[in-house]
């Protein structure tokens, strides 16, 4: 790539990540490759030099997402990203305003989509090898909560499943809870 085609990569990235607060690298990395602007190498090198270069800033954590295995890494634009996208916004054509206001759009929604929906665990205080559980999930404006011990064997398939199947666990509580037992 040209140091035109990586300048323009780097104010993609910077307009995604301005436009879509708390997206994660892995969300951001999914769009920018799905554009076809970036491949998985530029979009690497103009990411880490806008964070190398204090224009992004990054925040590891588990966010009880389950968006990838482990820790996440949640992104935002800093004052002097936005001083340079602010700078810089005017000059981008019509059809590249265009796409990026419809992909920092897809990405909001995901962004809200992933984050309706939380399993963490953490080692329970008792010391009998087993962890505290505590899932949630809002959707539809019904809220969901919940906290149980499990074996630490069973934590990872308990947090999987909650992150795939939580609605129908969730419809099937209510549904046990109202059910009677005639």
């Amino acid at each position: 790539m040209t140091n035109s085609e990586i300048s323009d990569g780097k104010i993609h990235i910077l307009y995604l990540v301005k436009n879509a607060p708390g997206v994660s690298y892995q969300l951001l990395m999914d769009k920018c490759l799905e554009s076809l602007y970036l491949d998985f190498f530029n979009f690497s090198r103009c990411y880490n030099e806008l964070v190398a270069g204090n224009l992004l800033d990054k925040e590891v954590s588990d966010t009880g997402t389950g968006e990838v295995i482990g820790s996440n890494e949640t992104i935002r634009i800093t004052k002097g990203g936005e001083a340079i996208l602010e700078d810089v916004e005017s000059t981008l054509n019509l059809q590249t305003l265009g796409y990026l206001k419809k992909a920092s759009a897809e990405l909001v929604e995901q962004v809200k989509e992933i984050n309706s929906v939380k399993a963490f665990s953490k080692p329970s205080e008792d010391g009998d090898g087993t962890s505290i559980v505590t899932l949630t999930t809002t959707k539809d404006g019904r809220e969901f909560t919940c906290s149980f011990k499990a074996k630490a064997e069973d934590v990872e398939q308990i947090l999987a499943k909650w992150r795939s199947d939580n609605e129908s666990i969730v419809d099937g509580f209510v549904a046990n809870l109202l059910k009677s037992d005639s």
